[in-house]
């Protein structure tokens, strides 16, 4: 077996926990959740598109571009083209003792090497430092992986050249390359100028032909000069060393790179940090991999396999101040005995359940206490907890018509429209279901509209904003979104509207205002039609056990489904795209949403029933993950979305709506989702009179 060396990547997870490099050298045997998200997380982030335009910007291809993954070839090409006085390398190579990075961009100037990491994180010099306000001395947590990363290089880079050309006096200057947030896009198409490709389960990316161009365009990246700052990283000077490697740098890379090399688990100590390991066996998964996260439980808290059935801290919802880690580190992991003041209750006037409520519910309901539960009655059935009562005064505030919405929007580091700043928003979709009721009390829903930018090159948001105003004026009915999203968007199309030059801004800008809010507390000023958060609504009123820690609409919307009779028996007949109205869906071939699993009585995913999307994404399907529109996009949503629209700019016209078909489907659930749970709380209110 060929020796593995100490790289960039293992130091990444020696700062995230020691622990896990065990994990990860040996990654043949242990389960790796990671594998999968940075791949998305990149494509969200537009990472492979951002290293490509930094060669670029320095000119480099070719051999100068070292694809070699071997060690030692590519060492010996990277010693070979420095022989030149002056030259750049891309992925130059360099090991010092057990030690081995690649640079992304590696400038060389005579003795002078510059050293250039480049990241697709976004970076503002007016608003953005590296180093905390209170102690110039601090790394800035926002920055610490990015800027140790560097700080590693510089050193390995450093020792490496001494011990090469000892008669040679280099000096390494570290920068660090970012998305620099002040700058505005040029020219249009900069993101379509690099094509990401998969083939045999690697990722590429082909440089289009226009993209010599971009060298003379305006720079949407900056490089910052960080080399005083890893220099006092290597020298040990910072004052976060201790909290985050409880020791110094250069003894901690000798330690975690003597041990990794070595194959010797470190120790470590369980904390907030052990609830996000990715070495983890995912639900389901059987590929007979082990499960480190569970090792580390079992030998450093000394539990067994069984404790993992039982409810513990990990399953219970945050905020309000509240921090699991405490409870970890108090070593009280499980939530029997769980105590008021360790889930930090408190009374406060918040209509419905606050956030420390509805921890101790959750305490009770997932450990069945009855004491506890007491406090909750009428509202908990077996494993629900439903305030009909509060649902009910809610509801009575709603205006008929509702309209559900959701949209899908990406925000990359290269614009893909010139005059954008990099990670500027760009909506690209939206769905639209409205339910009204009749004199009578029934209803009737229908998939009302829809919204996709299908026209390569062409700046969506303005028609995007345009197209719904069209579809939400005719009426004063309430708007739900789920969670924040769509606020958040439709007020940074807002920002855009106010700077450009479109004839129906301000028309356009005065209809954003009426169904959103802006500001915080107090502060917060709310349009006349506010959309209401249907995942506060949920948060106030609503808790299944299925649900965990999570109230997500992919927590919430498989515990609705095996909660309601009324959902199984309507959607299990096939009424959708007929009885109920759908723009993607023909009345002469309706589905069917509701279908069970094999032990008959558990609704199946109704995701399931779409056709498959990631053919069209050169990704498995196993890689896309629904949309869940909770506090923020998912990593695996944003990296579909993502490539989904940069597939749109690059697909022939066959392939491009094979693909729009798809992801039409796909965000139509997204919104019948809402109406979904929408029906089964009119249900039991209903039924509760």
């Amino acid at each position: 077996m060929k020796q593995k060396l100490f790289t960039k990547s293992a130091f990444k997870v020696a700062l995230t926990c020691p622990r896990s490099l065990y994990y990860y050298y040996n990654s043949d045997r242990y389960a790796n959740q990671n594998n999968d998200d940075e791949f998305l997380q990149s494509l969200a982030e537009g990472g492979f598109q951002v290293g490509e335009l930094a060669k670029v910007y320095y000119g480099i291809s070719g051999r100068n571009d070292i694809k070699s993954l071997d060690y030692d070839e590519s060492q010996h090409i990277t010693q070979e083209l420095m022989q030149a006085n002056d030259v750049n390398i891309a992925e130059a190579a360099f090991r010092y003792g057990n030690c081995f990075v690649r640079v992304d961009i590696l400038e060389k100037k005579g003795d002078c090497i510059n050293l250039i990491e480049v990241k697709a994180k976004s970076w503002n010099e007016n608003e953005d430092s590296l180093v905390t306000k209170k102690d110039a001395m601090k790394v800035n947590s926002k920055y610490t992986e990015y800027v140790y990363d560097v700080a590693f290089q510089k050193y390995v880079v450093t020792g490496a050249l001494k011990k090469l050309y000892p008669d040679r006096n280099f000096k390494v200057h570290a920068y660090l390359m970012m998305a620099d947030k002040a700058s505005r896009a040029s020219v249009d198409g900069i993101n379509q100028c690099f094509k990401i490709t998969r083939c045999g389960g690697r990722t590429g990316v082909e440089r289009m032909p226009q993209a010599a161009s971009l060298a003379d365009a305006a720079h949407v990246l900056a490089a910052i000069d960080v080399n005083t700052l890893c220099q006092q990283i290597i020298n040990g000077d910072t004052t976060e060393q201790e909290e985050l490697m409880h020791s110094k740098f250069i003894p901690f890379v000798q330690e975690m790179s003597h041990k990794y090399c070595n194959n010797i688990r470190p120790d470590a100590c369980l904390s907030g940090e052990c609830l996000k390991c990715p070495f983890h066996l995912a639900a389901g998964q059987n590929d007979g991999l082990k499960d480190g996260m569970l090792e580390c439980w079992q030998q450093m808290a000394g539990l067994c396999k069984e404790d993992f059935d039982k409810p513990m801290v990990r399953d219970l919802n945050g905020g309000g101040g509240f921090r699991r880690g405490e409870l970890i580190a108090a070593q009280k992991y499980f939530l029997d005995g769980m105590t008021e003041e360790d889930i930090k209750l408190k009374d406060d006037d918040t209509i419905g359940l606050s956030y420390s409520r509805r921890r101790w519910l959750q305490v009770g309901m997932l450990t069945h206490n009855p004491a506890i539960l007491s406090d909750f009655a009428p509202y908990v059935q077996g494993e629900t907890y439903l305030d009909v009562d509060g649902l009910r005064r809610e509801m009575a505030e709603w205006e008929y018509p509702l309209h559900m919405i959701d949209f899908e929007t990406t925000a990359v580091a290269l614009p893909f429209y010139s005059g954008l700043h990099p990670y500027e928003q760009v909506a690209f979709q939206f769905s639209h279901h409205i339910i009204d009721r009749k004199a009578d009390g029934s209803y009737t829903i229908r998939h009302a509209g829809q919204f996709i930018n299908a026209e390569k090159g062409h700046f969506p948001n303005f028609d995007f904003v345009r197209e719904l105003k069209r579809q939400l004026e005719t009426d004063g009915g309430t708007v739900f979104r789920y969670a924040a999203h769509e606020n958040t968007i439709l007020r940074c199309i807002h920002d855009q509207l106010s700077e450009s030059s479109e004839p129906d801004r301000e028309q356009l800008m005065a209809f954003i205002d009426t169904i959103t809010e802006v500001g915080e507390g107090k502060k917060r000023i709310r349009g006349e039609r506010d959309m209401v958060d249907l995942l506060e609504v949920v948060r106030r009123n609503y808790y299944h056990t299925s649900m965990k820690n999570s109230n997500s609409i992919k927590a919430v919307l498989p515990a609705v489904l095996n909660s309601s009779r009324l959902l199984q028996e309507k959607y299990s007949r096939p009424i959708y795209g007929s009885e109920i109205h759908s723009e993607n869906i023909p009345a002469t071939d309706p589905i069917v949403w509701i279908t069970f699993a094999q032990d008959g009585k558990t609704v199946e995913n109704p995701y399931k029933h779409l056709p498959p999307v990631g053919h069209y994404l050169d990704m498995d399907d196993s890689e896309i993950v629904e949309s869940d529109s909770d506090d923020e996009m998912t990593v695996a949503n944003g990296g579909a979305a993502l490539t989904a629209y940069s597939k749109m700019q690059f697909s022939d016209t066959e392939k491009s709506d094979a693909l729009i078909k798809a992801l039409l489907r796909y965000c139509e659930l997204d919104t019948m989702a809402m109406v979904f749970i929408w029906e089964y709380f009119n249900d039991m209110v209903s039924r509760n009179q």
